[in-house]
């Protein structure tokens, strides 16, 4: 665990304190603490101006899928989308592109965020949906109701690497009724070079986020909050895909009551939150930017996602026991289409319904109930149910979809659920264990039931939805033992996960391709068995009052009948010395992996050669009067290492050697 980059693993169980309005409850996940109040803890960061997504990869419990140096997909227990739930404060948001350009992280800045919660399994967020693998839940940064007057922020970041540029502001007041906090944030890179100099071609981007959040207490006990994000990328290249992106586009705001009833012996609510929601997601693909003679076929990609909902979630104690129940209800329209236009003019354009205006609706009640047995002994159960409508609403989408699955429903009504138990004790004073089991189910997304030929670069097949698929279930064990002592901490965890009907794309013979160079075309199709076995050891030393060592170890392994699951993980690896004296602090750092031998030839894997990078960074902050600077700066993959990972899409290469420096003032 990296105290420089403020990782912190809270299981938050055992007797519940009083609430407050900015209190949150997220018991049995993994946090990764950006900053208490008023954004990142500058002072325990490696690189300051980081993305999310990099800030996600450093914290060791997250994967990031790479497609370029933009927008990169998060992975939990080596699953990625539709297996696992990203949402926003709770807001279910979802992608508007085909290929997954645009995942929900991508639309918010670390400026936004005050911490992201991490669901391991079925034991995740309530408002998660389908997360057989877990979710993520990024907290807004809300200056909350503590009095704590004005302050602002500024942020300015350089990278060498890329000539990546980062800056931003942030304004907040506080007062015991009222608050109100606001910032923007602007990152613009162009393209970055391997290991060795080689420029990566097509790898630039343009990003400009703006927020803010208010709120006001009506009366005691009685507080309104409200929030709004724009983000905004333009000109973003992917290097790994045939096409860049011209615009993506997300607006997403919200309005919350929270009732609290403060806290007591009987066994009453403490507090009730409602909150609801929407969001637009606009996402359009272009090729305009790339050669001529690189183009066999110009195509418009746009795609939009529309999202509205709610959550309601009351929590409360009664005697030993500690508890949630939350409602959640949302809709979602998805939409993409495709036009081809031939190299010969006088041929006209052919069009393409990708999502054919996919409607869902959906609702699901869970509970949580944690009973606190004794004074080393905790039981935490939890569950969920779904009810889901989808289907096509476009008269054109749905013929498309019949002409290759005739007896498909124009709409079909789904069930999901989860159950999941947790059970933690304590042996002496040092030594703590977890054991967890959980089953649950997941319906198909929707390029999985209603995708119409989508491209797929990694293994250069076109995919066409299945409307006819069963639920995809997984049965989940899991162990964790903690050692925690004065000077070492160690924290070993194993899980495995065993589906049914395990949902993946296999060819289709009889089908031609649509899209120009593909091998063929893949149906989305049931396979009967699947398993996922991941494992980490992490171990922390302290010594000499002033140095932290950490290091980490991870393997996975997934299959899938006689072959391999794809994007799993090879044995990884990383260490990180720090030091920390008064206003100093400095860092060396090493991660690498192990040959990956276990790949997918069927999705379009090959082998990746082992690889280990160096990191340096070091910094230091003063005060003038009121005014406190920081100052950081580093460098990134040291001996200039020409690598790429399992997870970068096509075996991209990442950026070699880079320095960075940031800056922050505070007032």
């Amino acid at each position: 665990m990296k105290r420089l980059n403020g990782i912190l693993f809270m299981l938050l169980l055992g007797k519940m304190l009083p609430l407050h309005a900015q209190d949150t409850i997220t018991i049995g996940l993994d946090e990764i603490v950006i900053s208490a109040k008023q954004g990142i803890d500058r002072r325990r960061q490696a690189k300051p101006g980081a993305s999310v997504e990099e800030y996600l990869q450093s914290s060791g419990k997250a994967g990031m899928i790479r497609r370029g140096a933009y927008a990169w997909e998060p992975s939990i227990n080596n699953m990625t989308d539709g297996r696992i739930s990203v949402t926003i404060d709770g807001m279910k948001i979802f992608h508007a592109c085909t290929d997954r350009m645009d995942p929900v992280t991508s639309y918010v800045e670390t400026i936004n965020l005050s911490k992201i919660s991490i669901g391991k399994g079925f034991d995740a967020n309530p408002n998660a949906t389908g997360a057989i693998g877990g979710s993520l839940d990024l907290k807004l940064n809300k200056s909350g109701f503590c009095n704590d007057g004005f302050s602002a922020n500024i942020h300015s970041g350089y990278e060498s690497n890329g000539n990546l540029r980062t800056g931003g502001a942030e304004a907040a007041y506080a007062g015991d009724r009222f608050y109100i906090n606001t910032g923007y944030f602007h990152r613009q890179g162009g393209n970055y070079a391997a290991g060795g100099g080689a420029a990566v071609r097509f790898s630039q981007f343009t990003k400009n986020n703006i927020f803010a959040n208010l709120g006001g207490v009506v009366k005691p006990g009685h507080e309104l909050e409200g929030s709004v994000i724009f983000d905004r990328a333009g000109n973003v290249g992917y290097p790994s895909l045939a096409m860049d992106v011209a615009t993506a586009e997300g607006l997403i705001a919200s309005l919350a009551y929270t009732r609290l009833f403060g806290s007591g012996s009987l066994p009453l609510p403490q507090k009730w939150e409602t909150k609801i929601y929407y969001n637009n997601i606009v996402h359009i693909m272009d090729d305009t930017k790339r050669p001529p003679e690189e183009i066999a076929m110009h195509m418009d990609m746009p795609g939009k996602s529309q999202t509205g909902g709610f959550y309601s979630t009351l929590i409360g104690t009664a005697g030993k026991h500690r508890y949630s129940l939350n409602w959640d209800g949302y809709c979602n329209r998805s939409y993409a289409e495709m036009t081809m236009y031939p190299a010969n003019p006088a041929e006209a354009p052919m069009f393409m319904l990708t999502w054919g205006d996919v409607r869902t609706l959906g609702s699901g009640l869970s509970g949580v109930d944690e009973w606190r047995i004794g004074s080393r002994q905790t039981l935490r159960v939890s569950g969920k149910l779904s009810l889901l409508r989808t289907g096509v609403h476009s008269d054109f989408g749905y013929r498309s979809l019949q002409g290759y699955h005739p007896r498909a429903k124009r709409f079909t009504n789904r069930l999901e659920g989860k159950i999941a138990a947790c059970y933690r004790f304590r042996v002496g004073a040092a030594w703590e264990a977890n054991l967890a089991a959980g089953y649950g189910s997941r319906t198909p997304t929707v390029s999985e039931a209603y995708g119409f030929f989508l491209f797929n670069t990694f293994d250069a097949f076109d995919y066409l939805g299945n409307p006819h698929l069963k639920n995809e279930s997984s049965l989940e064990t899991s162990a964790t033992l903690t050692y925690s002592g004065r000077a070492v901490e160690a924290t070993a965890e194993a899980s495995h996960f065993r589906f049914a009907n395990y949902i993946a794309g296999t060819p289709g013979a009889e089908l031609h391709r649509m899209t120009a160079g593909a091998r063929g075309v893949k149906v989305y199709r049931n396979l009967r068995r699947a398993s996922l076995l991941n494992t980490s050891l992490l171990v922390k030393y302290r010594f000499g009052g002033f140095f932290t060592l950490d290091a980490k170890a991870v393997y996975a392994r997934g299959r899938a009948g006689a072959g391999n699951l794809p994007l799993i993980a090879p044995f990884g690896y990383d260490a990180s010395l720090r030091f920390g004296k008064g206003r100093f602090v400095a860092e060396a750092s090493m991660a690498g992996a192990a040959r990956q031998t276990d790949f997918s030839p069927e999705y379009g894997e090959d082998e990746t050669k082992a690889y280990t990078i160096t990191n340096l960074s070091a910094g230091y902050s003063f005060r003038m009067k009121k005014t406190v600077f920081r100052l950081k700066s580093g460098v990134e993959n040291l001996f200039d290492a020409c690598y790429s990972t399992y997870a970068d899409w096509k075996n991209i290469p990442r950026k070699g050697r880079n320095l960075f420096i940031n800056l922050e003032i505070e007032i």
